[in-house]
């Protein structure tokens, strides 16, 4: 009989105790669920491939990378590497609030000279590079043109 009675009142006890351990109603009391959506700013990127005497399709977009930081960006550890289209010019990328790195890369694949010509070190399959800053605002785009090196 006692055991029957002291086993009842730990069963109500762990049943007390769960039912105030799932209580998640916030300290404030708002009991509102609508969690918020994390705050994000967008990096927007026009890609630009510039304009030269080479035919358009021997200059080639090979790379847009994002970086926290100089460093990262200089060890190529980057946090976000798009996969860039040669027929796409603008780039959105989300973000949360901050500076960030970016690099964005050309290639040229003409034949003979015209890649030297052209200022693209090494010549054929040299790539110009386009490094920059820039600062992501809340709910806002920031829109970036790389300016390559000539």
């Amino acid at each position: 009989m006692i055991r029957k009675r002291i086993f009842r009142s730990f069963v109500f006890l762990m049943i007390g105790f769960s039912l105030v351990a799932c209580d998640k109603t916030p300290p404030n009391g708002n009991n509102n669920n609508n969690s918020k959506a994390p705050v994000t700013g967008t990096l927007e990127v026009e890609f630009r491939i510039p304009g030269s005497f080479l035919p358009p399709n021997r200059v080639l977009r090979a790379d847009l990378s994002v970086a926290v930081d100089a460093e990262h960006l200089y060890k190529g550890h980057f946090f976000y590497v798009a996969n860039v289209y040669n027929n796409k010019l603008m780039y959105q990328i989300t973000l949360k609030p901050g500076n960030y790195y970016y690099q964005a890369g050309i290639v040229c694949i003409a034949g003979g000279d015209s890649c030297s010509a052209a200022g693209f070190p090494g010549g054929q399959f040299g790539v110009k590079w386009a490094i920059g800053t820039a600062q992501v605002n809340a709910n806002e785009i920031t829109h970036v043109v790389p300016q390559f090196t000539q």
